[in-house]
């Protein structure tokens, strides 16, 4: 493979190291050869090293030049420079950057993390582990921990729907339903009860779902929920007051009608914010925007990682939905025992990276004041779905409420509503209206198929982290195996044969 002159500059020569990782049948000529070979070996990669957030925006949308966040904060990235225009690029954009061509294997014999099995696990095959000083039992413990974790939320996410669940609370509902409407009180009490039963059953079961959840949030990727457990409680702070001369009533109507002039603003501003994240191709950038300090290189990570997709097919990283209008009688109902009105204009956040909702919350945190802050997601236990739950000043002592949830706890909490409304109603009356949409219903069916696909756990992409998981251990496994036929094979030497004894 022909050198380019430019290239010299760069001292280790990317060019030299790839045409090392290709077998001689291949024209090192062929770039196009050359690229589907690299390609065929996932974990060849490059370091780059030094903040040069300039290359990084350029090339972040190629596919031909995927990034993948570093354990030390550095970028790591493909083998795959075919264009000279990239190398020319590199040298008149970034004049001080250098380019490390070094394999991951090499990268990680320099690395004295204890983490080292797990940040490069995508990267290495089970051998160059073993030249990185790790024994086989270390990776395989390593893999299993990781494997577990994965499938366990994998399969509390198959759990949250249970349709036959469904089907068996509509049974009852249409069974009391129809007493009902036959004057047969009695009889629709004793199914309430049989229904009130069965629905407290299944908030359980979905409630035991939640720990579950929550540890692929921790463990998946330490290195992303770190900044998540540094946002910690603030302070609650009233809300603003109605005219302190108006009776009861006339408050709770002046308020829910204050808020209705704050609306429009809020909404505005807090889809800003959802544009800004989803638009941005680095955490770098929205730092950037929104003047976030970065000196420490806290927020220097991958904006997408691989393991925390919201939803592959929008690549979006969080979701904003905006609640209704609060109604007046349960407003007079908080106001009556002495709460102010915090939520009259609320918004949910939905993410999937912890590392992302950190960073949403000291995009806030700069913007606005926040109060009442709650980080219930760093509970021991869990009674309730968790949030990460806040208000915040949006003009003139205005509080407005912000919740940010993560997505395989949305999930948890919608489904669980149903059953929790059941579970806390007072007769029959109160829960006859239909909790479930049929099976059939279309929109019903789209909604399951999304959720689905919005898991980051069964692929969609070209290579999920639980793949990667698989290929490793089906590696370990036939190592082991050919080591153990290899010993089988070796021939017995009899005594005096190699002259070991007479």
């Amino acid at each position: 493979m022909k050198v380019p002159d430019s290239l010299q500059t760069l001292g280790t020569n990317v060019f030299e190291e790839c045409s090392k990782l290709v077998p001689s049948d291949i024209n090192v000529k062929d770039s196009n050869a050359v690229v589907a070979h690299l390609r065929a070996r996932p974990h060849t990669q490059a370091c780059i090293r030094g903040d040069i957030p300039a290359l990084k925006n350029a090339l972040v949308d190629d596919p031909q030049f995927p990034f993948k966040q570093a354990p030390d904060g550095g970028t790591l990235l493909s083998f795959v420079f075919d264009k000279p225009v990239i190398v020319k690029f590199i040298i008149q954009t970034c004049p001080t950057a250098t380019i490390d061509s070094k394999s991951p294997l090499e990268y990680a014999k320099e690395m004295k993390s204890p983490q080292l099995i797990i940040d490069m696990l995508e990267f290495l095959t089970a051998d160059e582990m073993k030249v990185c000083g790790e024994t086989e039992a270390e990776i395989q413990a390593a893999i299993v921990e990781k494997k577990a974790t994965l499938s366990n939320n994998k399969s509390a996410m198959a759990d949250i729907v249970d349709f036959t669940a469904r089907e068996k609370a509509t049974e009852l509902q249409t069974k009391m339903f129809g007493e009902l409407k036959a004057a047969a009180v009695d009889d629709a009490q004793v199914t309430f009860n049989e229904l009130k039963v069965f629905c407290g059953d299944q908030a359980k079961r979905l409630g035991d779902l939640i720990a579950v959840v929550m540890n692929k949030y921790k463990t998946t990727d330490p290195r992303r929920y770190e900044p998540f457990e540094q946002v910690k409680d603030i302070a609650v702070k009233d809300q603003l007051p109605p005219p302190a001369a108006l009776p009861l009533p006339e408050q709770v109507e002046f308020q829910l009608a204050n808020a209705t002039w704050y609306e429009e603003g809020f909404r505005a501003a807090m889809r800003e914010v959802a544009a800004v994240f989803n638009e941005a191709k680095t955490c770098e950038e929205i730092c950037e925007h929104y003047d976030i300090d970065n000196s420490n290189g806290k927020w220097s990570k991958e904006l997408r990682a691989e393991v925390f997709n919201l939803d592959l097919r929008t690549n979006q990283v969080v979701r904003a939905k905006f609640g209704p209008p609060k109604g007046f009688p349960r407003a007079l109902e908080k106001m009556s025992q002495g709460k102010t009105l915090r939520d009259l204009n609320r918004v949910t956040f939905e993410f999937e990276d912890p590392l992302l909702m950190a960073l949403c919350f000291e995009v806030l945190h700069k913007k606005y004041s926040i109060h009442g802050l709650k980080n219930k997601y760093l509970q021991e236990t869990f009674k309730e779905p968790p949030n990460l739950h806040m208000n915040l000043d949006i003009k003139d002592g205005w509080l407005c409420e912000v919740q940010m949830l993560f997505r395989d706890i949305l999930l948890i909490k919608k489904e669980l509503h149903k059953f929790y409304d059941v579970n806390r109603a007072d007769g029959p009356f109160v829960v006859a209206g239909k909790l479930f949409k049929s099976l059939d219903d279309p929109g019903e069916q789209q909604r399951d198929e999304e959720s689905k696909y919005r898991s980051g756990l069964d692929g969609g992409g070209e290579r999920s982290l639980l793949t990667v998981i698989k290929e490793k251990e089906s590696q370990l496994k036939a190592d082991k195996k050919k080591k153990k036929k290899q010993v089988s094979s070796r021939p017995k030497w009899r005594w005096g044969e190699r002259g070991d004894k007479e």
